[in-house]
């Protein structure tokens, strides 16, 4: 399934029901900026929101994963057997590009940590991990915010990995005392 293709199907269909991104978003209960990711063909719904989707734009599942209209009331086993795998398939890459984030931020921020702690007598190692503290704490305070909206799991789980990196600076620079000549 073509991510463009997809996208602008989606945008179609809002349009032909006579809503705006922000009235389909409140109807799947996500933002409006993931709803112009999906019509910008940055992306693909969540598995779960599909079928409120399909709803919301009052067409069928199927027509939704085909991205175009069926004018054919029936379906073969083979085509909607083909649909349900092209959609899991979706799904399952949605998740491992998921899964690298979570592993990257959290990579990251143990090094991180780890070279603060290695080098914490360096005057510049604690202005710059006091600088990377608080855009990661900026970073947790904005998934937050987009959690408020989305009540995602995932997003609050991001931003606790988030917050971790700042929290673990703090204590780190509250545990060691810095003299600076």
């Amino acid at each position: 399934m073509d991510t463009k293709q997809f996208g602008s199907f989606i945008a179609e269909q809002r349009k032909r029901c006579g809503m705006t991104q922000k009235d389909l978003a409140e109807k799947l209960l996500v933002t409006d900026k993931a709803i112009s990711r999906w019509e910008n063909g940055h992306g693909y719904p969540d598995i779960e929101t599909l079928e409120a989707l399909s709803a919301a734009l009052d067409i069928s599942l199927l027509e939704l994963m085909h991205s175009k209209r069926n004018e054919n009331d029936t379906v073969s086993l083979e085509e909607a057997s083909k649909t349900l795998s092209d959609t899991l398939h979706m799904n399952i890459n949605d998740r491992r590009k998921e899964r690298r984030l979570v592993v990257l931020i959290l990579a990251s921020s143990i090094t991180l940590i780890l070279l603060l702690s290695i080098f914490k007598h360096l005057h510049i190692v604690a202005v710059l991990g006091a600088g990377i503290g608080i855009l990661y704490l900026l970073g947790a305070i904005l998934t937050l915010i987009d959690y408020g909206s989305s009540k995602s799991k995932k997003k609050a789980f991001v931003a606790l990995l988030l917050l971790f990196v700042p929290l673990s600076i703090l204590i780190l620079l509250m545990m060691t005392s810095f003299q600076f000549k």
